[in-house]
């Protein structure tokens, strides 16, 4: 292998607190900042979809546990000049051969060639853009560096690796992080029906802690689709970590990994402001409410849901004040819909004279982004569903 390059890093052996990135959807950065901030974390910097902190791997662990809007949890494990692949490959076989420690986990314990990894990578305002190539150079640094402390290498294992690795490119710089998460965290484990066009987890809960909502009083989606909306406000109400019905964590497979610091996580209590509330759905489509209560059940939340299949417009909510959270079909999701575009001022109105006193979320998609509801936010949040761009509107209803 080439020498390494003048702008790859020397190492020295020391023991620091976890550099933590923890990722997120395009334009939740400041909700994924204020759950962080409730969670006690240190250091936190806000980046374009990424907030980062410090910690151990014990607020890995929460962090992966408990937080709502994260895509994923990620510990930066070295940085370096990547503008070539020399200086790729070199860098990370520096990291490698180094006697660095990320609290308490060594190198020599973390790429141990006993352990098979699988790598990606993304580039970004970099000389460099194939990615594929990117992660290529970086797998050869790492396994040249093995052999030659090892005397053999590790096996790459794209389906289920013991690490994951992730390479990002920024400006010529190159950093590789661990991926402590394994399945993204919207995985929840209660969505076994998607249905058509489900908003994500992660977007869903946004949705709700941008609400400013109490966690008391009812909650409403009158196009519930396949509940994903209620069952987020839910489990915020109720105090349940998003990652109670997951099973398997990345972080499981690493070297000293502490099940007793886990479990202890695991049992820590979560504020629980609503423990009355109950969930009401309507969707006009019988196949999403029987996703819906599919959902719910795997959930846990069936004997607070009330669901029926109906119009939106004709809907009747409960007794509240409460909070009304809907995502109205918009951009790709109108093929086949018969809405038209009178729907915002429909909803509008509908909002204005059924759910006085209340909160509400709407994530609008679409052309107009929501512009004719004929109501004023109190917050509009720009965010991505997928390809679409979308604002998360937050009113209180008067």
């Amino acid at each position: 292998m080439p020498a390494p390059s003048a702008s790859v890093p020397r190492y020295a052996p020391r023991t620091v607190s976890l550099s933590i990135v923890a990722t997120c959807a395009l334009g939740l950065e400041e909700i994924l900042e204020g759950e962080l901030t409730e969670l006690g974390v240190s250091g936190l910097e806000r980046r374009q979809a990424a907030v980062a902190f410090t910690g151990t791997w014990e607020d890995v662990y929460r962090a992966n546990w408990r937080l709502r809007t994260a895509n994923r949890v990620l510990v930066e494990l070295g940085q370096w000049g990547g503008s070539d692949g020399d200086s790729l490959a070199g860098g990370a076989g520096e990291l490698v051969a180094s006697s660095r420690a990320w609290d308490g986990l060594s190198a020599r314990e973390l790429f141990d060639p006993g352990r098979d990894f699988a790598i990606r990578a993304t580039s970004s305002r970099s000389r460099q853009r194939d990615v594929r190539w990117i992660a290529l150079k970086v797998k050869d640094g790492i396994v040249d560096a093995q052999r030659r402390r090892f005397g053999r290498r590790a096996s790459v294992d794209r389906r289920a690796p013991d690490l994951q690795l992730r390479v990002r490119l920024l400006h010529d710089r190159a950093a590789l992080l661990l991926d402590t998460s394994g399945e993204p965290l919207d995985r929840r484990g209660y969505r076994v029906v998607p249905g058509t066009a489900p908003v994500r987890e992660q977007l869903a809960a946004a949705c709700v802690l941008a609400s400013g909502w109490d966690g008391r009083g009812p909650v409403v989606d009158p196009m519930c689709g396949s509940g994903t909306l209620l069952a987020e406000a839910a489990f915020w109400s109720l105090g349940v970590a998003p990652g109670a019905l997951r099973a398997g964590w990345a972080f499981e497979k690493l070297p000293r990994f502490d099940r007793v610091a886990w479990q202890r996580v695991q049992r820590e209590p979560i504020r629980s402001p609503g423990s009355g509330v109950r969930l009401f759905g309507c969707d006009r489509a019988p196949a999403a409410i029987r996703a819906a209560e599919e959902n719910l059940t795997r959930a846990g939340l069936a004997d607070i849901a009330t669901l029926s299949v109906g119009d939106a417009f004709a809907f009747e909510p409960p007794p509240g004040p409460g909070l009304v959270v809907i995502n109205p079909p918009h951009g790709e999701r109108l093929d086949g819909e018969d809405d038209g575009e009178d729907l915002w001022p429909r909803l509008g109105d509908l909002l204005k004279q059924r759910y006085t006193g209340w909160q509400a979320a709407i994530l609008a998609g679409g052309e107009g982004l929501g512009k004719t509801l004929g109501l004023r936010p109190r917050r509009r949040i720009p965010v991505k569903t997928g390809p679409l761009d979308a604002r998360i509107l937050v009113l209180d209803l008067y």
